[in-house]
């Protein structure tokens, strides 16, 4: 690790012990605070490796958690298993209850879609990103060191819970209704939750979802044989490209809306605002004449966010950690008009989120003719 060249004194010590005293006695509560960084790291991590092993589901079933049988139930590693479920004990997210543990009041507003899903895939998905932001900044590595790669698998899954639990289906499917569509592509469908529950709030539609990875390709069509819309929704690997993809023309020839949930952002990466505009140029000769809703974030403007705080920093972080990520930054609504305008393609509507849809995400609604 890299040192500062100059000196350091008793003189030095002692003044940094100064100012820690006078933080902890002056501002109580916001030194608090800071300490309390590295425990609510440890919690999300916790959540994190306990959900993906399952015990998110294991909750919901059971009002009452044993510990011993849930190790078993789920074949978890019991040390393990009893170090993270004490935590969260400890934090007062579990409470004892008649020889068993039951889910607290406080420990309720992290069982959630919302929760675990941006958990899931910002912290975990981008976990080896944050880990090796110190060599990345001192350039020990570089942005295209494979040590920074994301989870794809963390990510897919947690993505697909925030758009469940954030009421994005209601909202695209009121917008298909509008356009009167029957049949969606979903670009970048990833374990399919979002398209499967589309199906079932959507009994007479039905789609296809597309996914460069085979795995999670998998995962959506165990998905959706478990719900039950199989005979709606269907699930193929695949990419975008100036080529047809290589899927029967009898699924494609129904598409009449193509979604596709904050995924185009990430070609800007390697190829800026002139290669998303490409594929929504791809898009254009492959669907002509169909309706493309993208799902995208807006950059956030730290300076206005500084001077106005909102009520969390979801947007600061999602615009954080996309340009260390090989994403490229965060588009604003000016910037995605262009993009969709250098494409040939043509913004109909730009829909702001609204409820648990924060306003900074809108929804484009782009005509492919």
């Amino acid at each position: 690790m890299n040192q500062p060249n100059s000196k350091l004194g008793l003189n030095d010590l002692e003044n940094e012990i100064q100012i820690g005293r006078a933080l902890a006695s002056q501002h109580v509560r916001e030194f608090l605070g800071t300490v309390g960084l590295v425990s609510e790291a440890f919690l999300a991590q916790v959540l994190i490796a306990l959900w993906d092993s399952g015990f998110y589901e294991y909750v919901r079933k059971h009002d009452r958690i044993d510990p011993k049988v849930c190790v078993k139930e789920l074949a978890l590693d019991p040390s393990v298993f009893h170090s993270l479920f004490d935590y969260l004990v400890g934090r007062g997210i579990f409470q004892p209850r008649d020889g068993a543990f039951v889910l607290s009041e406080k420990g309720r507003p992290y069982w959630n879609y919302i929760t675990r899903g941006v958990l899931t895939a910002h912290v975990g998905g981008y976990n080896q990103l944050l880990v090796h932001l110190g060599p990345l900044l001192r350039k020990e590595i570089s942005l295209n060191d494979p040590r920074l790669d994301r989870d794809g698998r963390l990510v897919g899954v947690g993505a697909n819970y925030t758009l469940l639990g954030s009421g994005t289906v209601p909202w695209v499917l009121r917008i298909i209704g509008e356009l009167g569509g029957k049949y969606v592509l979903d670009i970048g469908c990833g374990g399919g939750l979002f398209l499967t529950h589309l199906a079932l709030k959507w009994p007479f539609g039905g789609g296809i979802g597309i996914d460069m990875d085979a795995s999670a390709i998998a995962a959506a069509q165990k998905n959706a044989a478990d719900y039950g819309v199989s005979d709606r929704v269907t699930f193929q690997q695949a990419k975008l490209s100036p080529e047809p993809m290589n899927i029967p023309s009898s699924l494609l020839d129904k598409v009449d809306v193509l979604t596709a949930m904050y995924v185009l952002h990430e070609f800007g990466g390697s190829g800026g605002p002139d290669l998303i505009s490409k594929i929504i140029g791809w898009l254009k000769q492959q669907f002509p004449g169909r309706k493309l809703l993208l799902a995208e974030g807006t950059r956030a403007d730290p300076i206005a966010l500084c001077e106005n705080p909102p009520q969390t920093n979801a947007q600061l972080d999602y615009s954080f950690f996309h340009p260390l990520s090989r994403q490229g930054p965060l588009r604003t609504p000016d910037e995605w008009k262009t993009i969709i305008e250098n494409a040939g393609a043509k913004l109909i509507e730009r829909v702001p989120g609204f409820g648990l849809i924060p306003a900074w995400i809108s929804l484009y609604v782009i005509g492919l003719d």
